[in-house]
């Protein structure tokens, strides 16, 4: 079966073995245009709801199809090329996941941005998630405005509420994600707004702190690991801060044809240590064979060396 929606596995580094599922994987649809986002800004568009979404029932036959040949998954990853919670049938989605989970081992993880989490109908859907992680770089409008570049109806008060109401009834893992950006959000005055906001929040299972580690359609540079951990060093010691690094060595190891190769470095760069953490010899094999043929290149990001597609980072080609 070719895939459209789903891909890897990846090696999460926070959340283990990980099966993506990606919920707009034509075009990147967002209500955000982050500077560190690596996906072009002539391939984005800016939309309050996704356009001809893909039709949940589908999407669900493919997941069914792939946990089989990936049974052993810690996490099922929705995701999006942009923001999964702009995908308007998110709710019946994971509904009809949620009746399948029984057969497998793995939990539903959703990766957001943050920006609905003021809606209500949004915060029911994300309670159907065994985990959510959502971000937040910054606590004030105007770095908000200018590191993340909202639509223009969303604002940063709307979100840190949303998400106050959203950690006092969540009963699952809640996990937010601060990425820093040099020169923008990590500043004094940002860090001492987002320590007096993450005091208020319930229920929080970890806050990750992490800088640029894929390539940056903007130019914008990332912070040093020491950075880091001086930053970390401004906050209240009781918050579960973790400093985002690499995942530990995984035994079992994948095998994934060339353009099923092609179609999950589209849509997430993967570096060395992955290759060698998570796929078989045959695997780096066709990496090697790739990169020979023109169609994968490496770009070094600080010091950490990725793979990614040379035409574009999505080419949305179907497994």
């Amino acid at each position: 079966m070719k895939f459209i929606t789903v891909f890897g596995p990846i090696n999460s580094r926070r959340f283990g073995r990980s099966l993506g599922v990606d919920l707009s994987p034509n075009i990147k649809q967002c209500n955000f245009d982050c500077l560190y986002c690596e996906i072009q800004k002539e391939e984005c568009e800016k939309v309050e709801q996704y356009i001809d979404p893909l039709v949940s029932s589908k999407i669900v036959v493919e997941i069914e199809e792939a946990l089989k040949r990936f049974p052993e998954i810690n996490v099922l990853t929705f995701t999006a090329n942009g923001e999964p919670t702009l995908y308007p049938d998110l709710y019946n989605l994971i509904i009809k996941v949620n009746k399948i989970k029984h057969l497998y081992k793995f939990k539903t993880l959703i990766l957001s941005n943050g920006g609905n989490i003021f809606k209500p109908e949004i915060r029911n859907i994300l309670m159907k998630f065994d985990k959510v992680k959502l971000s937040l770089d910054c606590a004030t409008e105007e770095c908000f405005r200018k590191l993340d570049r909202p639509l223009k109806h969303i604002k940063v008060l709307d979100i840190k509420n949303g998400l106050l109401e959203f950690s006092k009834t969540y009963s699952g893992e809640l996990y937010l994600e601060t990425l820093f950006v040099k020169g923008i959000n990590d500043n004094p005055k940002e860090l001492l707004e987002l320590n007096n906001f993450f005091l208020q929040m319930h229920n929080i299972t970890r806050i990750d702190f992490g800088t640029i580690d894929r390539p940056p359609f903007y130019d914008v540079k990332p912070i040093s690991h020491q950075a880091l951990y001086q930053i970390s060093q401004h906050f209240n010691k009781y918050l579960p801060i973790f400093i985002v690094g690499q995942a530990e060595e995984n035994h079992i190891k994948y095998y994934l044809t060339k353009s099923e190769l092609l179609h999950t470095l589209g849509i997430r760069p993967l570096t060395k240590y992955d290759f060698e953490n998570l796929f078989n010899e045959k695997t780096i094999e066709n990496l090697s064979i790739l990169e020979k043929e023109g169609l994968i290149e490496q770009k070094k990001v600080g010091e950490v060396i990725f793979y990614q597609p040379i035409k574009t980072l999505r080419q949305n080609k179907e497994i």
